[in-house]
């Protein structure tokens, strides 16, 4: 397997001899000496390569830590590719035209033909420490950041000052010596998996949004090709973060900076997995060149601002932003369902000059995610993204929904060979596989449904888990991971490896997921089919419901791990409530119904107006008579707190006199003082109930039925709520046919003693239209080091708490517009983990049952920075 992979002296043979044959393409240069004389070699790409200062840069490094050989393989594999499309391709040809890409193969000569020869996991340099230890950790040698370690046997030894090694001090040099690079991707493995570089901050900085859809948009080309899904994951300050790496030192420069862990381990079979490995990141290497030209220093375009959304419904969304006004300037704007999405052609959903939009036909009480960025059509370059854009559409009109969490108490894992479940529970990540010092692992997820009504008709539903980390538990393509429902009415302890392991499984949730789909940084999602929904509707009943997350129970030959990590959103390890699970719920009611009969019936024709008759057709003159007919909306429940779902009208046929060339249409109309037949002639249509009769349906059918559209009904309510007491609707009753001069033909629509009289049927279940009042005196302090908001609660019957968001660059303009901080029934709340010094603002929405939300009450903290 080894032999397959190049050697250090063979791929510099192979990049000088690229040199030779195309000389216009490569230039290959040494740019520091090894601690064993070794040269570190750098290769500039580009058309026209004497050029190469002139175009905005892409700098690769592979290859920082000896045992990751996927650095220098994918670099030598991207040269092939170059040479060996370079005649025909046209993308490839645009992109050389206009940038350059600076590949360092292999930032650690000596290390990694140390590791070649003689010990494969070796990671460090050979520098020989004072101790007689070998080796400095690269990758840790960095000055941002940079932390000292005595530790000189440790695998992560820092060295004994930032710089203090040759191949870091190289790579340094040569990149503050090309400032034309924009984008730095440094190649690791394994993991499958994007990290994104970080300014040890507590809150996003302007440009995150940059490297997660560089991240992503890296990602959706790896999908495309291999069907394999990358994880994004920009990490969280200080601890969890590496100290002196190279990315954060490129980032700090203001160059977009990526790690990019390929593989599921460092030394891969070469033809099953390395090659594989290698053609799929071959494309998310064109894609980042494409985007350097997009970020160079000098002439670039302003970032779009205050991209909002203006009005959010149950299937569209108006979007609004602000930008400079120029002619050769127009918009493109993306949607994602996923936080961090990707922004490409396939989800493009609109180009315009406009500075507003609406996107339509989506779907209700969804969340949807929106990406924007300017483009000048003349320079053909785009401008750094927008601000991401977090709504989620209205529920339908009959609809409610609940988003729940689990306990602390009711998350956790069990696993086969660990002696302290319980203290697994509320307390770490959810471990759930199998690997030789822990056994079998499940994770156990509790939910209480007791905020969900009784009788409550769930519709929909999905489970929703963050996974956190695939990186050190090594999870390779192998086996599958899958929640199910289990019944825990069998269970006595939830913290017993064996109870969970024999529980009964009511239904597994969705499809499974493959090991090639565990996207680390983006949650996974399992919606519920029909039988699982029957399945949770019963645990309504008893109030609870308990899942188990399963995956593999073998290990692959050689391997010591098969875990996934997720987040459970509690303890030290977690990010807390943003990353906790939910079991998201969308549920109706039954409806009550009410019939109405009408109030005021007439007939009005050329002759005049005629009480308490329906008739509808032409007179003996051949001119038209109409049917009127009235019903009083005040007995109508009160639409501030109900919904009509549907509603109709039923029309008794009492009588015919007509042959079968005539049709009726059934009219809701304005209401007008003056009842004469010009007045009717000249009535103003509201809206066509249902569709139009003929004699021959009646003939087959004496009761017609005419239900109501989604604007019939809306005019409907408007009315009934600006005049309560006073509300009426109107209908009228019109002929056509399909002969001129039809003479005396006409239908009765009512008997002689009003018995069978027009009725207005509504269908209807209790629910508010409106939110409750916004939260006030919104006010923030300092507490233990930490921002701390308050509130004073509205007093509203419907108010069920508020959820506050906080958000570093805008007003949040919806509950999912920014990083969730809390969400209950308080009136404080704490930011325990941003900076207290950052600029950021702070929104309180509040909500009730629906949930309606408020518009936000805001705060703006540090405005002077």
């Amino acid at each position: 397997m080894r032999q397959q992979y190049s050697s250090y002296g063979e791929c510099v043979e192979f990049f000088k001899n690229a040199q030779k044959s195309n000389p216009n393409l490569f230039k290959v240069e040494s740019i520091g000496k090894t601690w064993e004389d070794r040269d570190i070699i750098a290769v500039s790409i580009t058309k026209n390569v004497d050029r190469h200062l002139e175009k905005p840069a892409l700098f690769y490094t592979g290859t920082i830590h000896a045992r990751e050989w996927i650095g220098i393989e994918l670099s030598l594999s991207f040269a092939k590719y170059i040479m060996d499309h370079i005649d025909y391709d046209p993308q490839l040809n645009s992109i050389l035209d206009r940038t350059t890409l600076y590949m360092v193969p292999c930032a650690n000569p000596d290390g990694f033909e140390y590791s070649r020869n003689h010990f494969s996991f070796w990671r460090k340099n050979r520098r020989k420490n004072a101790d007689g230890s070998f080796g400095v950790d690269l990758n840790r040698n960095f000055s941002v950041g940079f932390i000292a370690n005595k530790n000189t046997t440790s695998n992560i030894y820092s060295g004994p000052s930032a710089f203090s090694e040759p191949e870091a001090m190289a790579l340094r040099d040569f990149f503050l010596a090309h400032k034309n690079i924009t984008i730095a991707l440094d190649y690791h493995s394994q993991g499958n998996v994007f990290f994104p570089a970080h300014n040890f901050m507590h809150e996003d900085a302007l440009d995150a949004i940059d490297l997660n859809l560089l991240a992503g948009n890296m990602a959706e080309e790896i999908r495309k090709e291999s069907d394999r899904e990358y994880g994004v994951h920009m990490g969280k300050p200080p601890v969890h973060l590496i100290s002196g790496s190279g990315r954060e030192f490129y980032y700090s420069h203001g160059v977009l900076s990526l790690v990019a862990e390929v593989g599921t381990r460092n030394i891969s079979d070469y033809m099953e997995h390395m090659s594989e490995h290698i053609d799929e990141n071959v494309p998310a290497i064109i894609y980042a060149l494409s985007e350097v030209n997009n970020y160079k220093k000098e002439q670039s375009l302003p970032r779009v601002e205050n991209f909002i959304a203006t009005d959010v419904g149950s299937k569209e969304v108006e979007l609004s932003w602000d930008y400079i006004d120029d002619e050769i300037i127009y918009f493109e704007i993306y949607r994602s369902k996923n936080k961090k999405g990707f922004a490409q052609s396939s989800n493009r959903i609109g180009m315009t000059k406009l500075k507003t939009y609406t996107d339509k036909n989506l779907s209700s009480s969804k969340n949807y995610y929106y990406y924007i960025r300017a483009v000048c059509k003349a320079r053909q370059i785009k401008s750094p993204f927008g601000q991401l854009l977090g709504v989620r559409t209205k529920l339908a009109e009959s609809m409610f929904s609940k988003i729940l969490y689990p306990l602390a108490e009711k998350i956790g894992y069990v696993g086969e060979k660990t002696k302290k479940n319980p203290e697994h529970f509320g307390n770490n990540s959810l471990f759930v596989g199998v690997s030789e010092s822990k056994g079998e692992c499940f994770g156990v997820c509790g939910f209480s449904l007791s905020t969900v009504p009784q009788n409550a008709i769930i519709t929909g539903a999905s489970i929703s888990f963050y996974p956190m980390n695939r990186v050190s538990v090594q999870v390779e393509n192998f086996g599958e991971w899958r929640v199910g429902q289990i019944d825990e009415r069998s269970i006595e302890n939830i913290s017993s490896f064996q109870e969970i392991k024999n529980a009964k499984v009511l239904s597994y949730i969705d499809r499974p997921t493959g090991s090639a789909q565990l996207s680390q940084g983006i949650w996974r999602r399992y919606k519920f089919a029909k039988q699982e929904l029957d399945v949770l509707q019963d645990s309504l009943k008893r109030g609870e419901a308990l899942f188990r997350m399963e995956g593999p129970s073998s290990l692959p030959l050689d391997r010591a791990s098969q875990l996934m990590q997720w987040d459970i959103g509690y303890g030290k390890f977690s990010g807390g409530l943003t990353y906790r699970p939910k079991l998201d719920i969308s549920y109706t009611l039954n409806e009550e119904k009410i019939e109405l009969r009408s109030m005021h019936e007439y007939t009005v024709s050329k002759s005049g107006v005629t009480q308490n008759k329906l008739v509808a057709g032409f007179d003996k003159d051949a001119k038209e008579e109409y049917a009127c007919f009235e019903f009083d909306l005040s007995q109508l429940p009160h639409m501030e707190n109900s919904i009509i779902s549907t509603s109709y009208i039923e029309l008794y046929v009492d009588d015919i006199n007509s042959d079968s060339n005539l049709r009726f249409h059934t009219e809701m109309v304005l209401d007008c003082e003056e009842r004469n037949y010009e007045k009717i002639r000249e009535r103003k249509i509201i809206e066509r109930i249902g569709y139009d009769f003929s004699i021959s349906d009646i003939k087959k059918t004496p009761t017609q039925r005419f239900v109501f559209d989604t604007h019939s009904i809306n005019e409907m309510v408007e009315n009934s709520i600006k005049n309560r007491e006073n509300s009426k609707a109107v209908f009228i009753i019109s002929a056509s046919a399909q002969k001129l001069l039809s003479k005396s033909q006409y239908i009765s629509c009512m008997d002689a003693i009003r018995e069978k009289r027009p009725s207005l049927i509504v269908n209807y279940i209790k629910k508010r239209r409106n939110p409750p009042p916004m939260v006030s005196n919104l006010r923030k302090s300092i507490e233990n080091d930490m921002i701390k908001i308050e509130w004073d609660l509205p007093k509203d019957d419907g108010y069920r708490g508020a959820i506050v968001v906080k958000n570093p660059f805008r007003v949040p303009c919806s509950p999912y517009d920014g990083q969730k901080l809390y969400g209950g029934v308080d009136s404080y709340t704490y930011d325990n983990f941003g900076d207290k010094d950052v600029h950021k603002y702070y929104a309180v929405f509040s909500y009730d049952d629906v949930p309606n939300f408020s518009k936000p009450a805001y705060i703006e903290i540090n405005s002077d920075k």
